[in-house]
């Protein structure tokens, strides 16, 4: 039985048939230029899309570079604020001081003028960065326009338009800063700095001649391991040395404890060590009245003592008597220790020791000096002579002469009455001016704090992001005109749209440091021929300059160098105290530096922007994406369009080449010095209408697709 053959029209037992083949070189052929085709296509959208990525970035480091301007600004405003209270914490020192009282109103002046040149650059400041941020978007605009018009040259065919948008679009402005502890610490300054100034005055004076009667003190016990006084004294007739009898050098090192520690010791030592010189019975005698002398000497000066704190001073220095009226006075006088007889005429006599030649046959008890010189019954002991004045010339001739330790403890003795005379004035006086330039000095504190945490607090427009929608509205023409792949008499590829968006985020470099520092920098150099106390306020202000970028390190070293600067040794002590509670001051509170990184954008998608902007245009074109990306057609991109056009129509006004933020001006115009910005070429010139053709375009090919567009 013969086979059937079956046939086909596309294929037959031997294989493709004519028609088959054909077919399949057609489909072949049509497969490589629809590929083609599709590259090509996404080749042109890719472009648009880096367009668009472009202009979205440039648009939002504008915003990066606002937050520069704004970092300046405010370490202007903290500058002036630590200035102004620095110069009201220096009045206070300098009042303090007399030598340098003249410089305390000076720095009043000061801290007058740098008040009202920081009040002037913070309204003017706060002002023009509020404008500013309103201009921002159509910065940004201006800088996409850019863009757009740099490609569109660049390009074959290609003609991009568009519009970026910041997000949010609104500037949020927080309040600006307040300097109410400043000025009340100003005034109180200037209500006050007068009575300071006198009761440090009349403390001055007091503790010159409390130092001048001190002064006295030490040159009496120790001006001379050579000269005349009790140290050299009490080394000499005690053999005294080491800790028993120290030298001090200087006055600063001495104290009138001191002294009165080395007459302790002294008296001991010459009681414990006292000797006759020889055996004659005049020498005896003396020396057993120089031995009751030094053991009345060691019990009364052994109740003298010296308080003396920082402010206060109480002392006493037993007075030794110098001559036999001061020794009617003392127990020397009184005390019944003196051998007494009978002589053959039946009068009594007084011995001066238990060994004098006259008690041969015994004594018939003992009696005073007193009872000698008041009875007139006694007679003078033939063998020792004890008569009233022979205690009282014990002393007189060491206490009346340079040679006796008597005389420096006595002169010693009366420079501490004195001084503590002076220290009774003083010390008042003294308390008196700490307690009001302590007060004064924690208003000063308080404007300090005020100063580090009043500052600019304004969120400019796209601090949230940028959001750039872009269109390609050129003729090119496909590379690949095939009829295979398009309609007839269609050989373009239409128009292109992209979306991008872009954030800002911190760079881990010190680019936004050193640009403020640099600014900062060529601020701090001018002013240079100011002299006195305006150079010192100067320095400080330079150096304030460096708080913002370095912290609170730079505000001590500061203060430290400007006090360094000023005369603050005085009798009174009060400068050393004040200017370290300057410092305390300073140092009680911290100030950490600003983080001056630069904020970069990057590329994001554009849901985390618009999700994190509740407006009107952010909110809608999130809808329009959603539904764009469920196939839903246009939801609403022509009303997200419709708002931003609304805005820039409102909002394009008062913009030039150079946008001034604030002017420094302070210390009578020694420094005066713009904060300026460059703003790009033109920026009014065909923005409006820039902005406009950029919505048209948009809404234009919106409609295209969707078939629809907005009544207007």
């Amino acid at each position: 039985m013969k086979k059937m053959r079956s046939s086909s029209l596309f294929w037959a037992e031997e294989g493709f048939s004519t028609v088959g083949m054909v077919l399949a070189l057609l489909i072949s052929i049509s497969l490589i230029f629809t590929a083609a085709r599709v590259y090509e296509i996404n080749s042109c959208s890719s472009r648009v899309q880096e367009v668009a990525d472009a202009a979205a970035l440039a648009a939002e480091n504008t915003v990066g570079e606002f937050y520069l301007v704004a970092g300046i600004s405010d370490a202007v405003i903290l500058s002036l604020s630590l200035t102004t209270a620095g110069c009201l914490g220096l009045s206070v020192v300098c009042a303090c001081v007399p030598p340098a009282s003249g410089l305390s109103k000076t720095f009043l002046e000061m801290a007058q003028k740098t008040k009202k040149a920081r009040d002037s650059f913070s309204e003017s400041a706060n002002e023009s960065l509020d404008r500013l941020a309103q201009a921002l978007p159509f910065i940004a605009a201006v800088k996409a326009q850019e863009v757009f018009s740099t490609n569109s040259s660049l390009s074959d065919g290609a003609h991009y338009q568009g519009i970026v948008v910041l997000s949010p679009w609104e500037v949020e402005k927080g309040d600006s800063p307040s300097f109410h502890d400043s000025d009340e610490a100003l005034s109180e300054v200037e209500q006050s700095r007068d009575s300071l100034e006198d009761v440090a005055e009349q403390a001055e004076e007091a503790a010159k001649r409390a130092n001048e009667w001190k002064q006295y003190g030490y040159e009496h016990d120790s001006i001379s391991p050579d000269a005349y006084c009790m140290y050299e004294r009490a080394a000499k007739l005690a053999g005294m040395a080491g800790s028993d009898n120290p030298f001090f050098s200087s006055v600063d090192t001495w104290s009138f404890g001191a002294s009165l520690e080395r007459a302790k010791t002294y008296y001991r030592l010459r009681y414990q060590t006292e000797a006759p010189n020889g055996q004659s019975v005049d020498e005896l005698s003396n020396s057993a009245l120089r031995k009751r002398f030094y053991a009345y000497a060691q019990e009364t000066v052994g109740q003298g003592f010296v308080h003396e704190t920082e402010s206060s001073f109480d002392a006493f220095f037993p007075r030794l008597p110098k001559n036999t009226d001061e020794m009617r006075s003392t127990i020397l006088y009184t005390e019944a220790v003196y051998p007494k007889t009978i002589d053959a005429q039946g009068l009594s006599v007084l011995h001066a020791w238990n060994g004098c030649p006259g008690l041969a046959q015994g004594s018939n008890g003992m009696g005073s000096i007193q009872e000698m010189d008041v009875a007139g019954s006694y007679a003078p002991c033939p063998y020792c002579k004890f008569v009233p004045s022979s205690m009282g010339k014990v002393a007189a001739a060491s206490s009346s002469i340079q040679n006796g330790f008597e005389y420096h403890y006595n002169e010693v003795a009366k420079a501490a009455d004195e001084y503590q005379k002076a220290r009774e004035e003083l010390d008042p006086l003294s308390q008196q001016a700490k307690d009001m330039a302590g007060g004064l000095l924690d208003s000063v504190g308080k404007a300090f704090v005020e100063a580090c945490s009043q500052r600019i607090d304004i969120t400019p427009p796209g601090h949230c992001g940028v959001i750039s929608l872009v269109s390609d509205t050129g003729t090119a023409q496909t590379r690949f005109p095939s009829s295979l792949v398009s309609s007839e008499g269609v050989g373009g590829l239409g128009a292109r749209v992209a979306l991008s968006s872009t954030t800002l985020v911190k760079e881990s470099s010190d680019e936004g440091k050193n640009v403020v520092t640099s600014f900062l920098d060529g601020l701090s150099g001018e002013g240079s021929a100011a002299v006195g106390a305006a150079k010192l306020a100067l320095q400080m202000w330079s150096g304030f300059l460096g708080v913002y970028t370095q912290g609170h390190d730079t505000l001590l070293e500061t203060i430290e160098s400007v006090l360094n600067g000023i005369p603050l040794m005085g009798a009174s002590g009060l400068g050393p105290w004040v200017s370290d509670a300057l410092k305390d001051t300073i140092a009680g509170f911290g100030f950490a530096p600003v983080d001056l990184a630069a904020r970069k954008a990057v590329l994001v998608n554009s849901q985390h922007v618009l999700k994190a902007d509740d407006s009107a245009f952010s909110a809608r074109l999130l809808s329009a994406k959603g539904a764009a990306l469920m196939s839903q057609g246009n939801g609403g991109i022509d009303g997200a369009l419709s708002c931003v056009q609304s805005a820039a129509m409102d909002a394009i006004a008062d913009l030039g080449g150079e946008f001034t933020i604030a002017t420094i001006v302070i210390f009578d115009g020694l420094v005066e010095v713009p904060v300026t910005v460059a703003l790009p070429q033109a920026i009014t010139g065909g923005l409006t209408q820039a902005v406009q053709q950029g919505v048209d375009s948009l809404r234009g090919i919106a409609s295209s697709v969707t078939g629809m567009r907005q009544w207007e």
